[in-house]
């Protein structure tokens, strides 16, 4: 069958889970603008040796309506460490991909472009990543060219820094990817994945996230603010609120799914290469050279009306308990939307800021910690978001000497006009809940726009704050 060059895909391309020997690449096409009987979206795309025309691999995958014409492809057999470049577009035809011309042959000089790096091999050596999260949208909420977005400033500045040579083995992004509440709000599938479209086709992020390999796990805005599984169910609610909030969260988790979900490990294949819809729940593991990372889903399992509360589900926590013993001596990275601790000073009627954190839910996190304590579990260190500050604190044991937990705080990249003051925080003291664990030290504080780059050289994590124009505002160093 003879095909037209491919268009140039028109979200992303996204470099999605990166391992040293694969690579998950995400695209989304459009549906056809003519009048008539819609034809099929096919995505294509193809791996080439970095800085060279010569195709290695291709690959056709399916972009279908139910997905918003969103999809991911897989290329594996690849070398550890190394540098590659792709190109990504999309057609449209009236055929099964077998159907099609070998991928190897359709010209796609008119499709997207990008590059990334493979992983290095598990095991002992350096490491540099980048997290954060909270792309606020600002005032910009009616184009996405925007010259003066703040919310895509933090992305060209880590472009910058790349771009300089800076290792950047991964970018993190730890929820508020979009804000579905903020200047309209979203309650259709709709109406989220314009949302989407709006925010990921600014120029910085998409430059970016189209280069580095990029994990994503959502919190609460890709929803509703402050979102939980309660509103679901809720005795209190009328049934007209229940029904209302079921389709809210139906239509946003859809859209959550094609757009941050399909690019990342949690998606399983199972052995149907153009397969995108296999999902097992939202929070999944991966490893980056030293380091593995549980990346844990702190908002739909959320049950503030549990007898005791939960943060997360029963089935997730015994996760997360057999992959810490997986290793109890290696470098260990946990993504949590929002704060392990400190815990926030709030009472009365902003008490519901405090118990959106784990410090809502203390039974769970009391026995996350003694788990952690009696196991003898070490390197570990959480990664959160949420707050619009950025800081990092350590929590030791007064019976246990030895334990050393670590939580680093990175957040806004674009923050609103209001970001919490430092006496909000109990940055030292006793951890609420858990008299055994105190807060001995925290530092940091980073109230502007911002992001933060941790690097790993053994035994030496080094940890470093960015406001959106790259002025470094905070350097920490600790041995673990």
């Amino acid at each position: 069958m003879t095909l037209s060059a491919a268009s140039a895909v028109t979200v992303g391309p996204i470099v999605g889970h990166t391992t040293d020997t694969s690579v998950r690449l995400w695209g989304r096409g459009d549906p056809q603008r003519t009048v008539g009987y819609p034809r099929r979206c096919h995505g294509i795309a193809q791996l080439l040796a970095a800085g060279s025309k010569t195709i290695l691999q291709a690959r056709y995958f399916k972009l279908l309506p139910e997905d918003d014409f969103t999809g991911s492809v897989d290329f594996s057999g690849l070398e550890p460490g190394r540098s590659y470049d792709y190109r990504m577009g999309f057609f449209h035809a009236d055929a099964e991909p077998f159907q099609l011309l070998p991928p190897q042959g359709v010209d796609l000089s008119q499709a997207s472009t990008g590059s990334f790096r493979t992983a290095p091999r598990p095991g002992p050596g350096p490491l540099s990543f980048v997290f954060g999260s909270c792309r606020h949208p600002g005032t910009q909420l009616d184009t996405s060219e925007a010259p003066e977005d703040r919310g895509d400033r933090v992305f060209r500045t880590l472009l910058s820094q790349m771009e300089g040579g800076v290792r950047t083995d991964a970018l993190l992004m730890l929820g508020d990817q979009i804000y579905s509440d903020v200047g309209r709000e979203d309650r259709t599938w709709r109406e989220y994945c314009d949302n989407y479209r709006t925010s990921f086709r600014r120029p910085g992020i998409r430059s970016l996230m189209s280069r580095v390999p990029t994990y994503m796990m959502l919190d609460d805005h890709e929803i509703a603010d402050n979102w939980s599984a309660d509103l679901l169910y809720d005795p209190k609610l009328s049934q007209e609120e229940r029904v209302r909030n079921k389709s809210r969260y139906f239509g946003a988790m859809m859209a959550y799914r094609s757009y941050q979900v399909v690019h990342g490990p949690v998606l399983v294949r199972e052995g149907q290469p153009e397969r995108t819809n296999a999902l097992h729940g939202y929070w999944y593991t991966f490893q980056l050279g030293p380091a593995r990372f549980f990346m844990m889903d702190t908002r739909t399992e959320r049950l503030n009306l549990a007898a005791p509360p939960q943060i997360i589900s029963a089935e997730q926590l015994e996760a997360f308990k057999q992959w810490l013993l997986e290793d109890r001596e290696g470098l260990k990275f946990v993504g949590s939307s929002v704060p392990l601790f400190p815990d926030v000073k709030l009472s009365g009627e902003l008490e519901w800021e405090r118990k959106d954190k784990w410090a809502g839910f203390l039974l769970q996190r009391q026995k996350l910690l003694e788990f952690m304590r009696e196991e003898r579990v070490k390197r570990v260190v959480f990664l959160s978001g949420d707050v619009h500050v950025s800081f990092w604190s350590e929590l030791r044991s007064t019976s246990r000497p030895d334990f050393q937990v670590l939580s680093l705080v990175s957040s806004a990249f674009n923050a609103p006009m209001f970001v919490p003051p430092l006496g909000m925080f109990e940055k030292e003291g006793i951890l609420d809940g858990q008299a055994d664990f105190v807060v001995k030290r925290s530092g940091g504080y980073t109230a502007k726009s911002n992001f933060t780059r941790v690097t790993w050289n053994e035994p030496e994590l080094l940890v470093e704050v960015f406001e959106r124009k790259g002025e470094k505002t905070a350097e920490a160093r600790f041995t673990l």
